[in-house]
């Protein structure tokens, strides 16, 4: 099997990165009031576990496993999980002998090959909006990876041409336009932290003097918050400008996830302590709490959900072992592997409940 180092915008080959993941009821909305508070939640996450010697792309449900996606003759990884009026859609990717190829599923079920035939195509998140399913990914185009919107398994948008490299990351949707980001690097030039809005590039956010990079949206009302990396410092961005420079850049560190509920912004990411990544969840702007890593020897989230006091994250404690879980606070809720093999989880989506 092979598993991907953990670091994840530094190389344009597949990434770990945190899909926008939110609550179904308790997205935010700038002029909209604050919902009622939930009696409870249902938790997917999206990742994969071994069970053998390869990596199979798995749904967990409350801690509990709902769908393995593949059947573990090749390495597959779920990147990305939604669920909408009941349906679980998660995306990802297999590798096929020496290809990458995408793969959208619906239930459990294989729905979309979105990628072109015999061309590497990677799938990084997915979003469900106005009867249609939104994946974002990227594409080998010309030899290069070229940064790629599908819609209901179609291709919809390419944000870039051979020679230069681009990846989206991250696409959410609002009313009828679509939002993507991820990065954007041409020729010798370091990359861009990146949005797209439709077709057309809609931000750049970094000035091209040091590496950036997003990994993350979350779309409030009118106002589209980015959060990535910028110059080895974890950053998030409020439109076009910097909103919050999360680390001081004396070590590695990238927001991972964000998300947005009532007025408070909270993001998620690692800074590099030593040789260990450390998980963090940030609010507006300011440590709140570093991530238990409970038995192993550091953590890193790649998703976070918040309503009213409930903060959740998804993502991986590290030791002998990877090991997917799901954090209430800062305290592990969901442990969703026996440690026997490796498993992480790359994305989450909560659904509040209501008596």
């Amino acid at each position: 099997m092979t598993i991907i180092r953990k670091r994840f915008t530094h190389t344009l080959l597949p990434a770990l990165l945190a899909a926008f993941a939110g609550f179904a009821a308790c997205s935010s909305d700038d002029d909209a009031p604050e919902p009622p508070k939930p009696s409870g939640y249902d938790i997917y996450t999206a990742g994969y576990t071994t069970p053998a010697s390869k990596a199979v792309a798995t749904v967990w449900k409350n801690g509990q496993l709902l769908y393995t996606l593949t059947n573990g003759t090749n390495d597959a990884w779920a990147y990305a999980v939604c669920v909408s009026d009941g349906t679980v859609y998660a995306a990802g990717y297999e590798r096929q002998g020496d290809r990458i190829v995408a793969k959208v599923w619906e239930n459990g079920t294989l729905k979309y090959t979105p990628g072109a035939p015999g061309a590497d195509s990677y799938a990084y998140s997915v979003f469900a909006a106005n009867g249609s399913l939104y994946t974002a990914g990227s594409e080998e185009s010309g030899g290069a990876l070229t940064a790629k919107i599908w819609k209901d398994g179609d291709a919809l948008y390419a944000y870039s041409v051979s020679p230069a490299v681009s990846q989206a990351r991250s696409v959410c949707v609002s009313g009828g336009d679509v939002y993507a980001a991820g990065s954007l690097q041409s020729g010798l030039t370091k990359p861009l932290a990146v949005v797209w809005k439709n077709d057309k590039a809609h931000y750049t956010l970094s000035d091209g003097e040091t590496p950036a990079g997003v990994n993350a949206l979350c779309l409030s009302g009118r106002t589209l918050y980015a959060a990535g990396h910028s110059g080895g410092a974890a950053a998030v961005w409020k439109d076009k400008e910097l909103l919050y420079t999360l680390t001081d850049g004396s070590s590695y560190a990238e927001a991972t996830a964000v998300c947005r509920f009532g007025h408070t912004l909270y993001t998620a990411g690692y800074h590099t302590d030593g040789f260990e990544e450390e998980g963090v969840v940030w609010k507006e702007g300011q440590e709140l709490f570093d991530l238990s890593d409970g038995p192993g020897s550091g953590s890193m989230p790649y998703s976070v959900a918040v309503c009213y006091d409930d903060i959740f994250t998804a993502g991986t404690i590290f030791g002998t072992t990877r090991t997917a879980v799901v954090w209430h606070g800062d305290e592990i809720r969901y442990t969703l592997s026996d440690g026997t093999g490796h498993s992480e989880a790359y994305s989450m989506y909560v659904v509040p409940l209501y008596d």
